[in-house]
């Protein structure tokens, strides 16, 4: 019995390092050469694995390109769960957003296209899950405001959190269109301040 749970774990190990393999190559790949010109073919080259390799851990490019941005889950765990400075409700929400637009900055308008681009083209559902830790964070700053009145009753915390997540997507939408014309942070988070008063802060 041992034998055969330390084999499977191996196993497991095995899988594990050459999905990052993969993915470690592919994003190397597609920061020096951008994501269009980046081939499977390129990419398992650079990982040194077979082509089947790739196809086992991912369908498509597109999933490396969701897998890069679900890191930003991470960074909201890491980061701002627990993290945000200001004393009221408002003043989280508009910290939180300020995360979101410094996360998307981080990462350039190219690869946040790709991100767009992925979404609409491979048909995930992961951008808008309410299972993620992003959505979870931003839920529970309202939940608090509810509980300690400073939130409107009359609109729940889905609803809020899913009106707040649709205005700063569209922000990171428009700044990819007008190439970051805009300093995005900035912007976004003096326009979240404006629309607060909507859900009475």
């Amino acid at each position: 019995m041992s034998s055969i749970y330390s084999e499977e774990t191996s196993r497991d190990i095995q899988a594990r390092e050459t999905r990052k393999k993969i993915y470690d190559a592919a994003w190397h790949l597609i920061e020096e050469q951008g994501f269009e010109k980046v081939s499977v073919d390129k990419i398992c080259s650079r990982a040194g694995v077979a082509k089947g390799s790739f196809y086992h851990h991912f369908k498509s490019k597109g999933d490396l390109i969701i897998e890069g941005y679900s890191l930003c889950d991470k960074y909201f765990e890491n980061e701002v769960e627990g993290k945000l400075l200001s004393a009221n409700t408002a003043g989280k929400i508009v910290e939180f957003v300020g995360h979101q637009m410094k996360y998307a900055e981080d990462m350039g308008i190219d690869l946040m296209r790709e991100v767009y681009k992925a979404q609409l083209e491979f048909g995930t559902r992961f951008f808008i899950s309410a299972e993620r830790s992003l959505p979870r964070i931003l839920k529970q700053i309202i939940i608090e405001g509810h509980s300690c009145g400073e939130l409107k009753k009359d609109m729940d915390a889905d609803y809020i959190t899913a009106f707040i997540l649709r205005f700063s997507r569209g922000l990171i939408y428009d700044w990819c269109l007008r190439e970051g014309a805009f300093n995005l942070k900035q912007v976004a988070m003096e326009a979240c301040a404006r629309i607060l008063p909507i859900f009475g802060l």
